[in-house]
């Protein structure tokens, strides 16, 4: 006799159900910390500055403190606007996503190099667009705009390779 046959052959057996509520790797949700805590040092202290910076843009742009520094401001084209409104936009959505991908630990290194990707877009065409808008004596704005995108680049690109190495230990 089968190994259900005192019992209704549609209920799963115990090993089944173990094996159903036992952890699953697809999507174990923990929390940013706990994602940190398995990483190195570098990782922790790398991702929290970038955080920082992040935290410290938002409350100078909602505080009005960055506006005057700003292309638009010194440009006074409403296209500049628009296209930082659009720039933030994006960014916020890819810190988002990044913090996502880290509480699930699901695909950080492709998020943050798709991140780190679409910094170098915003570089290419930040500057592009900088350079054929503006005077050449605002030559110093256009300097401190890459400094600023290359910190966080610089920034994505190191959480990548933390994340390779600690992927290459794992395995």
């Amino acid at each position: 006799m089968s190994k259900h046959s005192n019992k209704d052959p549609t209920q799963p057996s115990q090993e089944e159900l173990d094996a159903l509520l036992g952890s699953t790797s697809l999507f174990s949700f923990q929390s940013v910390r706990a994602s940190l805590d398995r990483r190195s040092l570098l990782f922790k202290r790398t991702y929290i500055v970038l955080m920082a910076v992040t935290l410290l843009y938002v409350m100078g742009w909602f505080t009005g403190l960055v506006k005057p520094y700003m292309v638009f401001a010194i440009t006074g084209l409403e296209a500049d606007y628009q296209l930082h409104q659009i720039r933030f936009l994006l960014a916020f959505i890819m810190i988002t996503i990044g913090t996502i991908a880290l509480n699930f630990d699901w695909h950080v290194e492709e998020t943050f190099s798709t991140m780190a990707w679409i910094q170098v877009y915003f570089i290419i065409s930040g500057v592009g667009r900088q350079w054929r808008t503006m005077s050449e004596d605002n030559l110093a704005v256009i300097v401190i705009y890459v400094c600023n995108l290359l910190l966080i680049l610089s920034l994505l690109v190191i959480l990548i390779i933390e994340e390779r190495r600690l992927k290459s230990t794992a395995s």
